[in-house]
């Protein structure tokens, strides 16, 4: 069909209104690319300097490595879709947003965290690591996040173990490289029997294989509440700060974990994440006045 002369300028309009707004588009991306806050501004932003140390080191690659141990359920545990999933890997998922730069969540054994931090294998431990003299020595703590307390368990029927003197010739389950583990060795005179992690006691405890289990009174209600028949066995030992644990000497790194830390105590997300994983308990507080901290109460031991 021939074109008159009113179809080609109506065409030239079409065409030049397209270019406009492709014009106009490009403009607007390339405005939205431009104003885009970088992590090392964000870092920048949150120190009041640049970033230095394993800091700059992660701003540069724009992404940061979590290391969780998937046997701490409700913290850390891989659910029926075989995703990692709890309230340790919220609070990751979190420190991102806040920070602004994407996480990389990883599942290694307790034990391996605990000697791949110092070595900066990972670039932080988010699964409720105690806070301890000891471990003060190889890596360096955030501000404390959430709090338990070292609670000792046993099987529905048995005989409670209310103390120390109680659990003398008695065989205890406790997780490698715990806070409990120290604890019931510098009491002695208990027959501690380590497993991998705190999960892998529950088991033996319910088969009869353990006359007790020590560990944090949240693990130990998930583990009741999942229907373990246990009991929870007297009061609470000690309670325990909980931190994000990474390598020493990163000032830098420890000051934004330390930031992110005190954002979501104060904007209110620790509290719901928690009460979201915990039944509605909330233990982003430390215990009332009374229950010892872990270093006052293995000071306390004889």
């Amino acid at each position: 069909m021939r074109k008159g002369k009113g179809m080609i300028l109506v065409t030239l309009a079409v065409v030049a209104v397209l270019a406009v707004a492709a014009l106009l588009g490009a403009c607007g991306k390339s405005k939205a690319k431009s104003s885009a806050t970088t992590p090392t501004q964000s870092f920048t932003k949150i120190l009041g300097h640049a970033p230095a140390g394993l800091a700059a080191t992660i701003a540069s690659k724009g992404t940061f490595t979590v290391v969780d141990d998937a046997n701490y359920p409700p913290q850390s545990y891989i659910d029926k879709q075989g995703n990692l999933t709890g309230f340790d890997v919220d609070v990751a998922k979190r420190l991102g947003a806040i920070l602004g730069v994407p996480v990389k969540i990883v599942n290694a054994p307790w034990a391996s965290v605990l000697s791949g931090i110092p070595v900066d294998r990972f670039d932080v431990s988010i699964g409720s690591m105690t806070i301890t003299t000891a471990r003060e020595k190889s890596m360096a703590f955030s501000d404390p996040y959430y709090y338990t307390q070292g609670q000792v368990i046993v099987k529905q029927g048995a005989p409670i173990l209310a103390s120390l003197a109680a659990m003398k010739g008695k065989t205890i389950g406790v997780g490698t490289g715990t806070t409990y583990y120290d604890y019931l060795n510098k009491a002695g005179g208990i027959n501690i029997k380590p497993y991998d992690t705190d999960a892998s006691t529950f088991p033996d405890l319910k088969n009869g294989r353990l006359n007790g289990v020590m560990t944090a009174d949240l693990t130990a209600g998930q583990a009741i509440s999942s229907g373990f028949p246990f009991v929870f066995s007297g009061n609470p030992y000690y309670y325990e700060p909980l931190a994000f644990a990474t390598e020493k000497g990163q000032a830098d790194w420890v000051a934004l974990l330390d930031y992110a830390v005190q954002t979501m105590h104060k904007d209110g997300t620790l509290t719901a994440m928690a009460k979201k994983w915990y039944h509605g308990f909330d233990p982003t507080q430390p215990p009332k006045a009374g229950t010892p901290s872990y270093e006052q109460a293995l000071a306390n031991l004889p």
